[in-house]
């Protein structure tokens, strides 16, 4: 018992440390450029992209929780779209100040257990939830590959040489990773067994994921056409599939200064300026923050909402 508080002192620093020093790399390469310059061509993006890029991440949103509602009702679960939407859009802000980028999945197991009335049934619905997800964006692993090809590897020692360090080092700590496995992964494998008489779900579930992680990609892709980067939205496909594997790596919280560093390299490789790659990562880094936003409004009232009506007996009702 006496362990824990360390354990948890030590993911917190490493979380906050992976952080504070990929956002200083981040802070060096925008140092370097003109501010004029990232400030007028920040300037010229066309309002309508900009409402277009936040319908798009809204859009993700839905099919985020399309993707989740196909685990739940399969398992008979009765939970409307609405309700977990509202449940999804408050983890994805809740995100916005947890780590990695699924720091969210915890409040919507806490969330959706009035609705499911098993903890196992909760966990195993957001675990192959992310786990379905990250398994569409394992596919797109090839693009960076051929987009960057042998100078992928010296892209990315270039990176890690700037944000690894204590951070990475930390990460690979065998005994407290070995832990974490033993504690959750027998739980995830139990929750998964529940489904493994419906394979249908895994496949309506997968087929969701496309459209919530390519609306994301046509946001980047629309952005950096406004900021005048002429890149396909193929090489924008190989850009983000890097930055999500990196993001979700639990050394950051929500990606913050990762995201922008991988950004600022990958595009800069691939033509363009020091002052585009950086404003489309700032741009984009804001259109995302103001998309979570009114998930603020569903996180504080979802947990109290659906644990008043699992009192009163409603919980299980769309």
């Amino acid at each position: 018992m006496k362990g824990k508080p360390t354990r948890l002192h030590w993911a917190t620093a490493l979380r906050w440390g992976g952080t504070l020093i990929s956002s200083a790399l981040f802070i060096w390469l925008i140092a370097r450029q003109n501010w004029n310059i990232v400030l007028d061509k920040a300037s010229g993006i066309a309002p309508w992209a900009i409402l277009l890029a936040i319908v798009f991440i809204l859009s993700s949103y839905g099919f985020n929780t399309l993707r989740w509602c196909l685990l739940l009702w399969t398992q008979g679960v009765k939970i409307s779209f609405w309700r977990a939407y509202r449940i999804s859009w408050a983890g994805n802000f809740a995100s916005n100040f947890l780590p990695s980028t699924i720091g969210g999945d915890g409040f919507r197991m806490l969330a959706v257990y009035p609705f499911t009335g098993s903890k196992s049934l909760a966990i195993g619905s957001v675990a192959l939830d992310r786990i379905i997800n990250m398994s569409a964006w394992i596919c797109l692993v090839p693009a960076p590959l051929i987009i960057f090809g042998a100078s992928l590897q010296a892209l990315m020692e270039r990176l890690f040489s700037a944000i690894s360090g204590a951070a990475f080092a930390a990460a690979a700590v065998p005994a407290p990773l070995q832990r974490l496995i033993q504690k959750y992964f027998p739980k995830v494998v139990a929750a998964a067994q529940l489904w493994y008489s419906k394979p249908q779900a895994f496949l309506y579930a997968f087929l969701a994921a496309w459209p919530s992680n390519l609306l994301p990609i046509a946001v980047t892709w629309l952005i950096a056409r406004q900021l005048g980067i002429n890149v396909s939205y193929w090489q924008v496909m190989g850009v983000q599939t890097v930055a999500y594997f990196l993001s979700v790596l639990p050394i950051s919280v929500n990606g913050y200064g990762l995201r922008e560093a991988v950004f600022t390299t990958l595009y800069s490789a691939l033509g363009a300026s020091l002052e585009q790659a950086s404003t489309l990562a700032l741009v984009t880094r804001f259109i995302i923050i103001v998309s979570t936003i009114p998930g603020a409004f569903w996180l504080s009232s979802a947990v109290t909402e659906n644990f008043t009506s699992d009192e009163t007996g409603t919980g299980n009702q769309a």
